[in-house]
C-alpha cells in the first residue's frame, strides 16, 4: 500500500509597483482599451479611462491577496476567506494607484495627515465592492494579526504598500477586457517575472455590473492563474478536460489500491472521478444552476438535505450519449465546510486527524501527472487538527498513468547492477538491477522534469518482467537509500528537504 502524505508548499508571489504620472497611465491605458475591446469583437466602450484603472487596481490587489495560482470555484470564490480579506485591505494602499486612491476611496477612508485610516463597516463595503461575498470576521482576524496597524479597536491604518527592487517584483502584463452579455466582463492577463525574465502565469479574472463599486463598477466573481511552462505549447498540450471522453463509466466497489485511483464515499455511496453527473442527482443531489451544452465547462452547487458540495463539470460530447460529468468537487467553500459525511483513501474520514507521517504534512495527494489534479484536505484551525472537507480533481486525458509517468519522465542514464546485501545511495534516473532473484527486480527514483508542474516530484518506480509499480510519490525529495538485508528484503529509506537531523527518513518496503 502507498502511502499517502504530501507537503503542501504555499509560494507568495508579490506585486509590482512604481511612481507612475497619471497622465502617462491614461493614455497607455486609452490606447489599450480601444486595441483590446476592437480585437475581440465586444463593447466595452462605456468604460473611462479611470475605469479602465480602477479594474488593474482591483485585479492587482486581488492577486497578491490570494498569493498568486488557484482553482477557485463556486459562488463567492474571490475573496472567500478572512485570510484574503485582511490582506486586501493591506495591500490595497498601492503606490501605483496613489494618484486615484483619493477619489475613489475618498467617501470611505479617513485621510489624516499623510495616513489613510478605514473602520470595520466601511472596510466590509470595500471588500463586498471587491467581490467578497460575507465578512464577519476579517476584523477580528485584523486585529489580531495585524495590530500593530490597528490606530484602535475600530480603526484600521491602512499602509502604504511598496515592492520596488525586491527580488518578488512582478509585472502585469497583455490586458485583455472581454465585455459579455448582461453586465459580465472577463479580463485576462499575464504575470511576468524579471527575475525569471519570463511570464509566468496566466489570469483570468471574472466580473460582473456593479454601479456601486469603486473598481470601474464591478466586483469579480472567479479568479484562475494558470502556470506557463517554458514552451508556449506546453499548458495546451496537458490541458486535461478539453474534448475528453472517459469511456463508460463503471461505479467502484470498493476504496481501490492506492490514492490515485481517486475513488472516494461521499454520504454512503463510492464515486470514481471523473463521473457523470447524474450519479449525484440519482442519490437525491439536486442544483439550480440552467446548464449550457454550448459552454462545456460550468460550475454548480448541489444540496441535499441541507448540505451542500460544489462541483465544476464539463460536458462530455466524444460518446453516444453525451452527458455532464463532475472532474472536481469540494464539500467545503471557504470559511463554509459542509457537514457531508466522506471517506478517503486510507480509511480517513471527517473528523480524523489530518496530519501523517513524521513532519511530512497534511493528508493529500497533489498529481504530477496533471496540472491542476489532486486530492487536499480542509484541517481545522488551532489545537482542531481534524479533516473537516476535502476537495478532488481528476480528469483523466491518458488512462495508463504509468505509461504516461514514463513519457514524462527523464531519460533513463544508466543502468547499475546489485548482486547481494548492502546499503545504495540511489542516484536519480539511474536503473538499479537487483540481479539476485530468479526474475531480476529493477528500482529506480525518476524525476520527472519534463512537465514543469512536477518538477519537485519524484516517483519510486519498480519493475519484474512486464509489471511496472509506482511505490510512491515524493515531494522535495533530498536522498534515497536502497537497503538489502541478509533475506533479500529491499526497502528504501526517503530523507525529504524539509527534514531536520532528528527527523527519521520515511522507509518504504520495496520487496
Amino acid at each position: 500500500m502507498r502511502k499517502i502524505f504530501i507537503v503542501i508548499a504555499f509560494t507568495s508571489v508579490l506585486l509590482s509597483c512604481g511612481f507612475i504620472n497619471r497622465k502617462k497611465v491614461i493614455e497607455q491605458t486609452s490606447v489599450f482599451a480601444k486595441s483590446q475591446y476592437e480585437e475581440c469583437g465586444n463593447k466595452v466602450e462605456e468604460l473611462s479611462e479611470l475605469d479602465f484603472e480602477e479594474l488593474k487596481w482591483l485585479m492587482q490587489t486581488l492577486y497578491v491577496s490570494h498569493k498568486g495560482a488557484s482553482n477557485i470555484i463556486g459562488k463567492g470564490g474571490v475573496l472567500d476567506t478572512k485570510e484574503k480579506q485582511a490582506e486586501f485591505l493591506y495591500t490595497l494602499n498601492e503606490i501605483e494607484y496613489e494618484h486615484i486612491f483619493k477619489d475613489s476611496l475618498g467617501g470611505y477612508v479617513i485621510f489624516e495627515n499623510d495616513k489613510k485610516l478605514i473602520d470595520r463597516k466601511n472596510a466590509e463595503i470595500i471588500l463586498k465592492m471587491a467581490g467578497a461575498s460575507r465578512t464577519k470576521d476579517v476584523w477580528q482576524y485584523l486585529s489580531q494579526n495585524y495590530s500593530y496597524d490597528m490606530k484602535s479597536e475600530e480603526i484600521f491604518t491602512m499602509p502604504m504598500y511598496r515592492r520596488e527592487g525586491s527580488d518578488y517584483f512582478i509585472e502585469f502584463r497583455d490586458w485583455k477586457f472581454i465585455g459579455g452579455e448582461d453586465g459580465k466582463l472577463t479580463v485576462r492577463y499575464k504575470i511576468y517575472k524579471p527575475i525569471f525574465r519570463r511570464d509566468i502565469e496566466y489570469v483570468e479574472v471574472r466580473l460582473h455590473k456593479d454601479e456601486k463599486s469603486v473598481f470601474g463598477g464591478y466586483s469579480a466573481d472567479y479568479m484562475m492563474a494558470t502556470p506557463i511552462e517554458l514552451e508556449e505549447t506546453a499548458y495546451e498540450k496537458e490541458e486535461f478536460f478539453q474534448g475528453n471522453t472517459w469511456g463508460e463509466y463503471r461505479k467502484p466497489l470498493t476504496m481501490g489500491d492506492s490514492i490515485d485511483d481517486y475513488i472516494f464515499r461521499l454520504d454512503g455511496s463510492l464515486y470514481q472521478m471523473p463521473f457523470p453527473l447524474d450519479e449525484l442527482t440519482s442519490k437525491g443531489w439536486e442544483y439550480t444552476e440552467n446548464l449550457k451544452k454550448d459552454e462545456v465547462r460550468d460550475e454548480i452547487t448541489l444540496k441535499k438535505g441541507g448540505k451542500e458540495i460544489y462541483c465544476i463539470v464539463w460536458y462530455c460530447q466524444i460518446r453516444d450519449d453525451p452527458k455532464w460529468y463532475v472532474v472536481s468537487l469540494k464539500t467545503g467553500f471557504g470559511e463554509e465546510i459542509s457537514d457531508v459525511d466522506f471517506e478517503l483513501f486510507g480509511n480517513r474520514k471527517r473528523g480524523d486527524y489530518a496530519y501523517g507521517y513524521g513532519v511530512h504534512g497534511i493528508y493529500g495527494f497533489r498529481d504530477p501527472l496533471y496540472l491542476e489534479a489532486g486530492i487536499g484536505v480542509y484541517a481545522g484551525t488551532g489545537s482542531d487538527k481534524t479533516i473537516k472537507g476535502f476537495t478532488m480533481t481528476y480528469a483523466p486525458k491518458y488512462m495508463d498513468r504509468i505509461e504516461r509517468l514514463n513519457e514524462i519522465a527523464t531519460d533513463v542514464k544508466g543502468e547499475v547492477n546489485l548482486t547481494g546485501k548492502g546499503n545504495t545511495e540511489l542516484e536519480r534516473d539511474i536503473s538499479y538491477k537487483l540481479a539476485m532473484y530468479d526474475e531480476p527486480l529493477y528500482v529506480q527514483v525518476k524525476s520527472l522534469d519534463k512537465v514543469g508542474w512536477a518538477k519537485d516530484t519524484n516517483i519510486i518506480w519498480v519493475k519484474k518482467g512486464e509489471q511496472e509499480d509506482i511505490i510512491e510519490y515524493i515531494e522535495y525529495g533530498k536522498d534515497f537509500n536502497l537497503f538489502i538485508d541478509d533475506n533479500n528484503k529491499v526497502k528504501i529509506e526517503v530523507v525529504r528537504m524539509e527534514d531536520s537531523s532528528d527527523d527519521k527518513p520515511e522507509v518504504l518496503t520495496i520487496r
